[in-house]
This record gives structure tokens, C-alpha cells and sequence, in this order.
């Protein structure tokens, strides 16, 4: 498959924008959409893409994690983990582009963005116990928003499956909305990461995303909860 036509179909083949931070509508997603068409172009399947996410994933937390806390650990990380989201939203593109759709890399797409929810605040946690100038009881930062993180997305994938056909709307997307959400998104927290050579910048930065993080999840699962109880019970 041609570059060029890969990327021209799924210019017309994309979610929609309701309910999408403006961070995942306008760079994740387009981003992405350059690297589906260049992985089709390259013979990769949606599950390559996957594995190639993790992976690149995978190499910014060590980034974070192993080498003592510095700028240029920090922008790398960031980089990184920004490439590893587009790669997220690529691999899903791909398999709608070539038809390769399935439960089972449905399931490997969900598993490797949950661990990704609890590794990227745990390579925080230990990148920021290594920092000698950060004070122990701020450790406790990542871990509640690993916790927030992680109920987040069972919140979100769960409501996904059992919210009825007809919860979907066709309204237009609100720019209030999209931006109100730009603290939840993984993009935004990714890009954080350019602070990492201050650590205590940075924990500014970090503890502030959790504050919104914590409160859009909180409104976000009463929302839920309210839309599956007035749901009309399965037969």
C-alpha cells in the first residue's frame, strides 16, 4: 500500500471529535494518522504497531527512570512518550485501513495502555526518589495518581462496553469541552516530562495535572454511572 493512499483514506476514515481532548483531535491523531499511512506503506500490521508503541514506550520510562532526573532526560522522555501515543492511535488506524480488525488486538491494544497507565508514574516514582533534592512525602504524588490514572481507564473502557448503542450523540464537538479535558489527557502529561531536569518544577507541574486529572475523573464517573443507571436493562 502507497503512502500517499493510505493517508488519503484515512483522512476520511476517523473517530469522532465528541468527547476528544483538543490535544488528541489536533496532534495525537493527525500525528498518528502520518504513522499508520507510514506503516502500512511499510507492510505493518495493526499488532506491530501496538508492539512498537509499547516499546518506544517502554524506552522513555527507563529514560525517566534509571538516569539521575536532567533537561536532557527529560525532553527525550517527552519525545518519546509523545511518539509512543501517536504509535497508540496509529495502531487502530492501521487495522480500519487494512481491515485487520480483532478481538485479540483489541484486547493487546487495552492491556499495553493499561500497563502504560501504571508504569509511566511508577518510572516518576523512582525517577524522583533518585533526585536527592526531592523530599520523600512527594513520592506519594505518583502513586495516587497512578490510582487516578488507572481508575480512569477501567472507568472509561468499562463504559465503552456497556453504555447502550444510543449513548453515542451526533452533536457537534464542544472547544469548551475539548479543552476542559486537556488536563486527562496522556499527551498533556507526556509533555510535562520536558520539565523533568527541575524536579521540583516539574512536581509543580505533575501535582497540578492530578488536581484537574482527579476532578474531571470524578464528574466524568458520576456522568457514567447516571447514564448506565437510566440504561434499559439487558435481555
Amino acid at each position: 500500500m502507497e503512502f500517499a493512499y493510505a493517508l488519503r483514506t484515512l483522512q476520511s476514515a476517523q473517530k469522532g471529535k465528541r468527547g476528544v481532548s483538543l490535544y488528541s483531535r489536533w496532534v495525537n491523531r493527525p500525528l498518528g494518522r502520518l504513522l499508520a499511512a507510514a506503516s502500512a506503506a511499510a507492510g505493518m500490521g495493526p499488532n506491530a504497531v501496538t508492539a512498537l508503541s509499547a516499546l518506544v514506550t517502554g524506552v522513555g520510562l527507563i529514560v525517566l527512570a534509571v538516569p539521575a532526573p536532567s533537561a536532557a532526560t527529560g525532553l527525550i522522555a517527552a519525545a518519546l512518550l509523545v511518539l509512543g501515543f501517536a504509535l497508540d492511535s496509529a495502531d487502530g488506524q492501521v487495522a480500519r485501513l487494512t481491515g485487520r480488525s480483532s478481538p485479540a488486538g483489541e484486547w493487546l491494544d487495552h492491556v499495553v495502555d493499561a500497563g502504560k497507565m501504571v508504569a509511566v508514574h511508577a518510572a516518576v516514582l523512582i525517577g524522583l526518589w533518585r533526585a536527592d533534592s526531592v523530599p520523600t512525602a512527594w513520592l506519594l504524588v505518583p502513586l495516587a495518581y497512578a490510582f487516578v490514572a488507572v481508575v480512569l481507564f477501567a472507568g472509561l473502557t468499562l463504559y465503552s462496553l456497556l453504555a447502550p448503542p444510543a449513548a453515542g450523540s451526533a452533536a457537534a464537538p464542544s472547544t469548551l469541552r475539548s479543552v476542559a479535558l486537556l488536563p486527562a489527557d496522556y499527551g498533556i502529561l507526556a509533555l510535562s516530562f520536558a520539565l523533568w531536569g527541575a524536579p521540583m518544577t516539574f512536581l509543580g507541574a505533575y501535582t497540578l495535572l492530578l488536581a484537574a486529572t482527579t476532578a474531571i475523573t470524578a464528574g466524568l464517573l458520576v456522568k457514567w454511572f447516571r447514564s448506565l443507571s437510566a440504561a434499559p436493562a439487558a435481555r
